[in-house]
């Protein structure tokens, strides 16, 4: 009988135990939410916002797959006649990805205000991210072009990011600005022999920036859409108005997808009026 009592008391003691350390998982479950919400704000205030302009129009999408990720991008006019684009995919996603972007935004903003050129910001950039993370095993794609608004051409450089595309005012023809360097923090020295590219823009000319989480979808069959399937899809909305074709972009690649979405989504649509 005292066995037993023994038993019943152990027992007892250990259900309250369980219910303490159910609470205290409560709490801090309750607390990580608070925080990731938190980090999330932080995260999309870094957005930019669709900008009109009798010289450019820019529209944005951002679809994260977890409260936040590692895509970023940014849209900025450095002066009234020069205007940069630039999108990043950090490796990963959760707290530690999106922290990593937002520091991306800081450093590529700096760059932009002090007149860098789309190579030395790639250059810099990189050297930043292999001197303070290096031990992370946190890396980054790139890209970044600058839009001269006067002289109508565009300069780019990318590091290991899916090539922008260019699609031409009459909307049959499509160009890829090739992404010349490997991923940012892999290397001290990341530029290649000719890191940048530069192209003239016309009237009517419209660009697509995009994460691989846009492309690297599968249908039914297993087939991945490809930025072979992406030039399509965004040569087919060049009859749309601009702020119109994100979203039909965006619900075209759901409609080929097959399957959940496994990585976060950012498209940035731009047209030079």
């Amino acid at each position: 009988m005292q066995q037993l009592m023994t038993g019943d008391k152990e027992v007892q003691r250990l259900r309250r135990e369980i219910r303490a350390t159910r609470r205290e998982l409560d709490v801090y479950r309750a607390s990580l939410e608070r925080e990731l919400e938190l980090a999330a704000k932080v995260h999309r205030s870094l957005l930019p916002d669709p900008i009109r302009d009798p010289r450019i129009n820019v529209d944005v999408r951002y679809i994260p797959i977890e409260q936040v990720g590692g895509d970023y991008c940014q849209v900025r006019f450095a002066d009234p006649e020069t205007f940069f684009i630039n999108i990043c995919d950090v490796t990963g996603h959760g707290i530690g990805p999106a922290l990593l972007a937002t520091r991306v935004s800081s450093e590529v903003r700096y760059g932009i205000l002090y007149g860098r050129s789309p190579r030395e910001i790639v250059r810099c950039l990189n050297r930043f991210i292999y001197d303070h993370f290096d031990e992370t095993d946190l890396y980054l794609s790139f890209v970044v072009a600058r839009i001269d608004l006067w002289r109508r051409s565009i300069t780019w450089c990318g590091a290991g990011h899916p090539s922008p595309l260019l699609i031409r005012g009459d909307g049959t023809s499509v160009e890829q600005l090739e992404s010349r360097n490997p991923l940012i923090g892999i290397f001290k020295d990341v530029l290649d022999d000719e890191p940048e590219g530069t192209l003239e823009l016309h009237c009517g000319d419209r660009l697509i920036f995009y994460t691989d989480g846009i492309f690297e979808v599968n249908d039914a069959e297993g087939r991945q859409l490809g930025t072979s399937g992406l030039a399509r899809i965004a040569a087919e909305s060049k009859s749309l108005d601009l702020f119109e074709s994100a979203d039909h972009i965006l619900d075209r690649v759901a409609q080929f997808n097959h399957g959940p979405i496994t990585d976060d989504r950012t498209l940035i649509v731009a047209e030079i009026p």
